[in-house]
């Protein structure tokens, strides 16, 4: 194996390893939250203005539909709701609640403290490495020339997710 592959593959493992060691640290914040993952997610991602559905699909590489789901379960629970876009009436936007804002806010911080541990037992020079090397592969992919990913879709045999009490209560 030449050293480009290498450090392609050590990248990938590396990359898969931190990425279970996220959501290992994130699950036990929704689930104190009583929130699926797609649930904290999404909720995590509604920006203070809001956003459309389909802003919110393409940012978090959902479905609509599955997406609607989500955000029909939170609008129960009081964490999000829905209004009507000022500049064009006839887009819905996606805002959170206060209550939702609050759990946002609160999983926010306490991801933070977790990553600011880790960060401290680095040191200076490898953190500084770290970042450098990351923000610039988010650059060189910015420019790159293959089409974005398509959103998930449930594969066919998969059971399907869970249904909002709404949803349930209309068939």
């Amino acid at each position: 194996m030449d050293a480009l592959e290498d450090d392609t593959t050590r990248f990938l493992t590396a990359w898969l390893l931190v990425r279970q060691m996220v959501q290992a640290a994130n699950f036990n914040r929704f689930q104190r939250a009583g929130l699926s993952a797609t649930q904290f997610m999404t909720l995590n991602v509604v920006p203070k203005g809001g956003m459309t559905l389909t802003g919110l699909a393409r940012k978090l590489n959902l479905s609509t539909a599955t997406l609607n789901a989500t955000v029909n379960s939170l609008e129960e629970r009081g964490l999000i709701r829905r209004t009507r876009n000022v500049s064009d009436g006839r887009k819905v936007d996606i805002c959170a609640t206060r209550s939702g804002e609050a759990m946002q806010n609160a999983a926010s911080k306490e991801f933070h403290q977790f990553m600011a541990g880790l960060f401290a037992r680095m040191g200076r020079r490898r953190r500084e490495g770290l970042l450098l090397g990351l923000e610039q592969m988010v650059k060189l992919s910015a420019t790159g020339d293959e089409a974005p990913p398509k959103p998930t879709r449930r594969a066919r045999g998969a059971a399907p997710a869970e249904r909002s009490t709404r949803q349930s209560r209309q068939r």
